[in-house]
């Protein structure tokens, strides 16, 4: 009898413990920006960099809780925020200024805010903008944004990286500051992501990015478009005849095939480039190819006279 009384204390005191530690968790995340976000089904910004040998890749990132989708542009370092500096050179100055990395982030983060504002054709909600820090693999040129989505996507499969976030956030917590939660919480929603609602791009040119960014920030939902997608094939790799055999698999299905060339330079992995700001064009194309291992991204090249770019990399040889 002692036994069982007794062992219900324990099942009674574990169960208040997980209620305490629920009404606790859902007090934080109300105080949570992404959370609000989520509530309010409206995107919710954030700054995502990555570690490199000099200054961090910075990238934006915008997530849709109404429609499901993840968006991560990757700002070029070169690309200047004022008149006389570069994105690469204000980290730098921050930097020796006295900040520490993540202080000198955030600064630059700021002033990036700053200049897309600026471009902006409506007002951007930075005022819940989260700031997050990944570590990704090393990239082939022009992969930054897919390399930062995939490893944001991956974060939600993984227990190991699911433990790490909960220590993170319980750290950051401890420290009285509830958006510590977001990249958990971030975690958990991408879960509910769909493949191919996942944009990763490469912000465009100052002429372009007004239309870009109310793209990003008032997304609607993909429209079916009878016409033909206009599309470029390019060899990336040393496979004689490569391209022409992706020509007739396009061809078939519909695709208006309009150039077949060599690329500038090989590649290990195919890209599938969507070069008028309308990504699901550039998801139809990937599908067509049959790549599974094919990386799909905006950047917006509207001289190039087509709607998508075909790079066709060492891991599409078979067709």
């Amino acid at each position: 009898m002692e036994h069982s009384r007794h062992g219900l204390t324990l099942q009674r005191g574990a169960a208040g413990l997980i209620l305490a530690a629920s009404l606790g968790l859902a007090i934080i995340e109300n105080r949570s920006p992404l959370a609000a976000s989520i509530r309010a089904q409206k995107p919710w910004p954030f700054w995502l960099t990555v570690p490199t040998h000099g200054a961090p890749s910075f990238n934006l990132g915008i997530y849709d809780p109404l429609h499901r989708g993840l968006t991560v542009i990757h700002l070029p370092e070169h690309w200047r925020i004022e008149t006389t500096r570069s994105l690469s050179r204000a980290y730098l100055d921050a930097l020796r200024s006295g900040h520490d990395a993540a202080a000198a982030e955030r600064a630059v983060a700021g002033l990036l805010q700053e200049r897309l504002s600026a471009l902006s054709l409506e007002p951007i909600p930075w005022g819940h903008a989260g700031h997050l820090r990944i570590q990704t693999d090393g990239v082939e040129d022009g992969e930054n944004a897919s390399a930062a989505a995939r490893t944001l996507m991956a974060q939600g499969g993984s227990a190991r990286a699911w433990a790490a976030l909960a220590v993170t956030a319980a750290r950051g917590l401890l420290r009285a500051d509830p958006s510590a939660i977001d990249p958990l919480l971030l975690s958990s929603e991408l879960r509910q992501v769909r493949q191919e609602n996942v944009r990763p791009a490469h912000f465009p040119d100052d002429a372009s990015a007004p239309v870009f960014l109310a793209g990003v920030f008032n997304p609607q939902p993909a429209a079916e478009n009878e016409n033909a997608v206009v599309v470029e094939v390019l060899n990336a790799t040393d496979h004689q005849g490569l391209a022409a055999q992706a020509k007739k698999m396009l061809i078939s299905s519909g695709v208006d095939v309009i150039f077949v060339g060599t690329a500038s330079r090989l590649r290990k992995r195919t890209v599938v480039y969507d070069r008028i700001g309308d990504y699901a064009r550039a998801w139809r194309v990937r599908e067509i190819l049959s790549c599974p291992t094919a990386i799909t991204a905006t950047r917006i090249d509207v001289l190039r006279g087509v709607d998508v770019s075909v790079e066709l990399g060492g891991d599409c040889t078979k067709y």
